[in-house]
């Protein structure tokens, strides 16, 4: 009864198949290998699912810069200095960096500016500038210790702008930097879990290496023939 059963199976798919180790990994479990892969697959394409869609938007924002030639917006804000941090640069006008710290710790209260570019002190006519790069734009802020007022000068982005700029990670911070990083190793992972569950289809897997061959050797053939680059250069 067995052997009629196997015989009677023999041409068809058997789940006991799966346990036999992959032929390019061959102390890993297939079956333990197939069923991983798909789980990461399905749930870091989840979990990529915003982040992807942002970074593909933004890098064809990129690649049409004049796409951004309207997207920006300028500002000024006028205030006074706070009378305590005025008196304490008052009192301490031959030795002013010595309040740096003060004034940073006031604009990154008051209007969320942090990382300062650089700092710059006119001795001369007691003015404090602070420049501050931002996403798709700037903050540049004048402390006038004489006339106790701050001028802030600043530039904002679009959303085309700021997902350009969060593309390419510019002045971003390091947490950004992190989901960056983070987002391309996962990314990685997708396409190669995607790979594997490539070979578990016998049906559609010389197809799939076929794709794969192209999708290598279309942007390299391109690179050499049509992108512009120096030659005979050692």
């Amino acid at each position: 009864m067995v052997n009629k059963f196997v015989t009677a199976n023999a041409n068809h798919y058997h789940p006991y198949k799966l346990i036999k180790s992959a032929p390019f990994m061959p102390f890993v479990n297939k079956r333990a290998l197939y069923s991983t892969s798909r789980a990461l697959h399905i749930y870091i394409s989840t979990a990529l699912f915003f982040l992807l869609i942002l970074f593909c938007v933004s890098g064809i924002v990129l690649n049409h810069v004049d796409w951004l030639k309207n997207d920006k917006n300028n500002g000024q804000i006028t205030a006074a200095i706070p009378a305590e941090l005025l008196v304490k640069a008052q009192t301490e006008l031959n030795t002013l960096p010595t309040i740096y710290p003060q004034i940073e710790a006031y604009l990154a209260k008051q209007y969320g500016l942090n990382k300062v570019k650089s700092i710059e002190w006119e001795k001369q006519d007691s003015l404090v500038m602070l420049d501050y790069p931002l996403p798709a734009g700037y903050a540049y802020a004048e402390f006038d210790f004489i006339s106790g007022e701050l001028l802030l000068d600043y530039q904002t982005g679009g959303f085309l702008s700021v997902i350009g700029d969060l593309h390419k990670g510019r002045y971003s911070g390091e947490v950004w930097s992190w989901v960056i990083d983070i987002s391309a190793v996962l990314m990685i992972l997708f396409a190669i879990t995607g790979m594997i569950i490539l070979f578990q289809n016998r049906k559609k897997r010389l197809a799939g290496i076929w794709i794969t061959a192209l999708g290598v050797a279309t942007p390299i053939v391109i690179y050499l023939c049509w992108v512009p680059q120096i030659k005979g250069v050692s």
